[in-house]
């Protein structure tokens, strides 16, 4: 039995190869699996569940489909682009939604899993930002306005944290280290898997002398990465997408 790990998908009509090599890995990974978690950004946008495209109710019957014919239970935690993904959509997806930051027994590991975004304490703007856009109250409004108002909004957003992107180095997209193992030893773990910044790779490091590892799972832009884990081992995955 496995457990597999998944983010940054960023699914859109632009990149139907993106959603195939994702049907195409779901198909294949039906036996033996104890769930599936998608730790955010599976869409590249999303501004409610009231709006209704082919690809989102394509997606949506898929996940529902993969759940339910096979009994495989699929968690979901948001990320920075579809953090309004709601209970409607996880309804119709057969999803669970789960708090930012969650703490698992994997086979007997203590593992948190998380989006990401909150451990890159270096890129102050966003943070900022972030503080923002997530006020409980605030996304109340915005759900207010209609919903052609709500895509031009979203899409400017998402424009412009495209074009900051292009000037930030890789150091402050990265995490900052210190907060991850504060994380870690609030959360009592050894093991952190996260996405979010798109740099796809393990590591090792120590907190007072015990080991820890954290495993960034990378992003679906030229290479399907994945976190696949058993009562043996965690493995990071990475296959090219064709």
């Amino acid at each position: 039995m496995s457990t597999l790990f998944i983010a940054d998908l960023h699914l859109s009509e632009n990149h139907p190869n993106i959603t195939q090599a994702l049907f195409s890995f779901l198909d294949k990974r039906t036996e033996n699996m104890d769930a599936l978690y998608i730790l955010g950004d599976l869409f590249e946008v999303w501004i409610g569940d009231d709006e209704h495209t082919p690809l989102m109710d394509k997606v949506a019957t898929k996940l529902s489909d993969y759940s339910t014919s096979h009994g495989i239970p699929i968690y979901y935690i948001h990320g920075n682009r579809d953090f309004m993904i709601g209970k409607k959509f996880a309804e119709q997806s057969s999803m669970q939604l789960l708090p930012e930051h969650h703490k698992i027994d994997l086979y007997g590991r203590k593992v948190l899993l998380m989006h990401g975004d909150t451990l890159c304490l270096d890129d102050k703007n966003y943070q900022k930002m972030r503080k923002i856009i997530r006020s409980p109250l605030l996304q109340f409004f915005f759900n207010l306005l209609p919903l052609s108002y709500r895509k031009k909004i979203g899409w400017k957003i998402r424009t412009a944290s495209q074009s900051k992107k292009v000037y930030k180095n890789n150091k402050i997209m990265d995490v900052t280290q210190s907060e991850v193992e504060r994380l870690l030893i609030k959360h009592d773990c050894d093991i952190l898997i996260h996405g979010h910044t798109h740099q796809v790779a393990k590591h090792q490091f120590q907190i007072s002398k015990k080991i820890c590892f954290r495993f960034d799972v990378g992003d679906w832009f030229s290479n399907l990465s994945y976190v696949e884990a058993d009562e043996k081992n965690i493995e990071l995955k990475i296959k090219r997408i064709t």
